[in-house]
């Protein structure tokens, strides 16, 4: 055991078997003090990558590489907006941080201190990592000046192919119509031998969360997806203060745990993709430096920024910013200027302290829908069976449910907390989201770019069949390998290799398709092709139709997440003319993707045959040279890629808070790295932060 002092006290600081802190204190804000220590004896490399990489100064640290970067966070100006933030925040808050920031540098020397800005900093690249880059409202606007309104309408339908509501009834979604005629004119136009990639994945899926209250337990589960490092971006801990005891996750920089339990109240959070930012077309004024503003000119503010570069020559950057946000890039010979609340510094606090003394699933959802957050899902469950799920963040009021182009206009007001939607479970029941749509969000206006509803929809039906109603059956439902998503594409190959004559290659390659067993298994054979298939396809599909927005805009992406029916539609349509030139035949076109996807892949592993999928989906962190394959895929609740998954997986049971888990990838000061990776991605979990030391289960799989 370890003893600091601060002014508020001493702050005793302990760890478990896995490295996991314990700290005690007699406020929060000593409290604060022990976290910032821990965090600095452990990651205090991780601490100062993370503010880097938010202000742009990972060049300073990292040479040349770093640059592009480190250009976008110094346009987007997020220093200034820190420092602004800090500024305002009200003095308990100034003070909790301070205090962070003391304990972080008592933890020893570093090249520059920690200051509570730089807490700031880490909360806006939580924030970045989360929201909107403005690149759907771009795609919405080319769409809709370039192509049929139809078209648009049928690329941008919000009917999910897995709609499920929070509650987990299922919706009766109603497709637009498929306008099969526009469809067939732009797919008739010849392809432009570019080599560019228009459908984008930059934004991988992130999280899942449900809450379930029974006759025997009150069961929160929450597994946070996000980037894959080493250490992790998580961090667990206990802290007990007089009256409290609270266990869970923060992310290092931050003085409060994000997610977990005070044994009374358990929260978590899964992305929210929201409606949070707009894009303004600018015109030039006529006198140098100027741009118009309701017909009249008006000066560009000017920031100078200067970006230094490790074994390279600085860089020097003049940002124009306008009264909206600044210049980030043009669009057909107009500028185009950026906002969004991450650009406001009223859009960031640290009131998620409070949640930590929440004594229902209430009071912690009004302290959750009341303080400044990325836009998030929350899911809260109490010790009286109550489970509810509302959303975190700062939304700006819309007026509208459907997607956006380039905004006009003045920035519209926020909502307030109390028009936030909130819904509960009835007694006994569920609640569950994935990064999925509801219909509470959309009418609410928070956003319309929403993530399909496979994973939810998976979890949903596990629930119903009263599977994950203990921890044991969450943790199990956390690791489910279903992957039943990609039948359709195993249908659609096999349908189409019918179509041709028997050839040897095409005999493998459907053997290889049906020798899928519908699991993200590592040792499943098949999934592999089946992936890369879909990849293609998907692309060939919606660069044809898109043919005209590519044109008008060289940085046209189609970056929207809710594809899934639109894709299965116009595959479904093939055979009525809806096949992209140059191909003629469905069949030619499909069967030319499938052999595609397996020279990728026997470029990609060098196995001219059947793989694996734990070949292809490996772990691919630093410290294992080697990387080791993983279980999981993108649409199975057990999210799994090369660089991207499970950064946490918690589950808790108020009724017997001591048997809940938490599974991080890795160890707290990020010791023996192989070893602990291997059994995360084992399915392997520890108990919460606490006295125990036992390990809960080992790998299922």
């Amino acid at each position: 055991m370890t003893l600091l002092n601060t002014s508020d006290g001493p702050v005793d600081v302990s760890f478990d078997v896995a490295g996991r802190p314990t700290i005690s204190a007699g406020t929060w804000d000593a409290a604060a003090y022990g976290l910032g220590w821990t965090c600095g004896k452990h990651r205090r490399a991780q601490l100062d990558l993370l503010r880097r990489r938010a202000h742009g100064r990972l060049a300073e640290l990292v040479g040349p590489d770093a640059v592009p970067s480190d250009i976008r966070q110094r346009t987007l100006g997020l220093a200034g907006v820190a420092a602004e933030c800090w500024a305002g925040l009200p003095a308990s808050q100034c003070r909790l941080l301070s205090f962070h920031a003391d304990g972080v540098n008592a933890a020893g020397p570093a090249p520059e201190p920690w200051h509570p800005v730089d807490t700031i900093a880490v909360a806006q690249q939580l924030f970045q990592a989360l929201a909107s880059d403005g690149a759907d409202n771009r795609m919405v606007e080319v769409m809709r000046r370039t192509l049929p309104a139809d078209v648009v309408a049928f690329l941008l339908d919000g009917a999910d192919e897995f709609a499920v509501e929070v509650d987990g009834t299922i919706p009766n979604t109603e497709p637009v119509p498929l306008p099969a005629d526009a469809l067939r004119v732009l797919m008739a136009q010849p392809p432009d031998c570019s080599s560019r990639v228009v459908v984008s994945d930059d934004h991988p899926v992130g999280s899942n969360a449900w809450a379930v209250a029974s006759g025997r337990s009150v069961v929160l589960a929450n597994d946070m997806h996000l980037e894959l490092t080493d250490p992790s971006l998580l961090y667990g801990a206990r802290l007990v203060l007089p009256g409290f005891d609270v266990a869970g996750v923060t992310v290092p920089g931050m003085p409060i745990l994000v997610a977990g339990t005070n044994s009374m109240v358990a929260w978590g959070f899964t992305r929210l993709p929201g409606d949070i930012c707009d894009l303004r077309e600018i015109d030039e004024g006529p006198m140098p430096g100027t741009y118009m503003v309701g017909g009249r000119p008006e000066p560009f503010s000017m920031r100078h920024e200067v970006i230094r570069v490790q074994g390279g020559d600085d860089v020097i950057l003049d940002i124009r910013q306008t009264r909206w946000g600044p210049v980030t890039s043009n669009l057909a010979g107009h500028l185009v200027a950026f906002s969004s609340t991450l650009l406001d510094p009223r859009a960031l606090d640290f009131s998620l302290l409070r949640v930590h003394s929440a004594r229902s699933a209430d009071e912690a959802a009004d302290v959750i829908t009341d303080c400044g957050l990325p836009p998030m899902n929350a899911v809260i469950a109490d010790t009286s069976g109550r489970v509810l799920w509302t959303v975190a963040g700062r939304f700006p009021a819309r007026g509208g449910t459907g997607p956006r182009g380039f905004a006009t206009g003045g920035p519209p007001p926020w909502l307030p907390p109390r028009a936030l939607p909130r819904r509960a479970a009835p007694p006994g029941g569920f609640v569950v989201t994935c990064n999925n749509s509801n219909t509470d969000s959309r009418v609410a206006g928070l956003g319309w770019n929403y993530f399909p509803g496979c994973r939810a929809i998976r979890a949903r039906n596990e629930l119903v069949a009263k599977r994950g109603h203990d921890v044991s059956g969450s943790a199990r439902l956390q690791l489910d390998l279903d992957a039943s998503y990609y039948e359709f594409y195993r249908d659609l190959a096999v349908r189409h290799i019918a179509a041709l004559p028997a050839h040897a290659t095409l005999t493998a390659l459907q053997d290889e398709v049906a020798a899928w067993r519908g699991s993200a298994h590592r040792d499943e054979y098949g999934l592999a092709l089946l992936v890369v298939f879909r990849d293609l396809i998907r692309e060939e599909m919606f660069s044809a139709v898109t043919r005209p927005c590519q044109r008008y805009d060289d940085q046209f992406t189609y970056c929207y997440h809710g594809y899934e029916r639109s894709l299965r539609r116009l595959l479904t349509a093939l055979d009525d003319g809806l096949v992209p030139a140059p191909w003629r035949r469905p069949e030619h076109f499909v069967i030319s993707q499938l052999m595609a996807a397996r020279t990728l892949l026997t470029k990609r592993t060098g196995i001219d045959g059947p793989i694996r999928w734990g070949v292809v989906n490996r772990l691919a962190v630093t410290s294992v040279p080697v990387g080791i394959e993983l279980s999981g895929c993108a649409e199975a609740l057990l999210v799994a890629q090369p660089d991207f998954g499970a950064a946490v997986r918690l589950v808790v049971d108020l009724v017997r808070p001591a048997d809940g888990i938490l599974a991080i990838p890795g160890t707290a000061d990020g010791a023996n790295a192989s070893v602990h990776l291997a059994r995360w991605a084992g399915g392997a979990a520890d108990p919460l932060p606490s006295a125990a030391s036992r390990v809960l289960s080992e790998e299922p799989f």
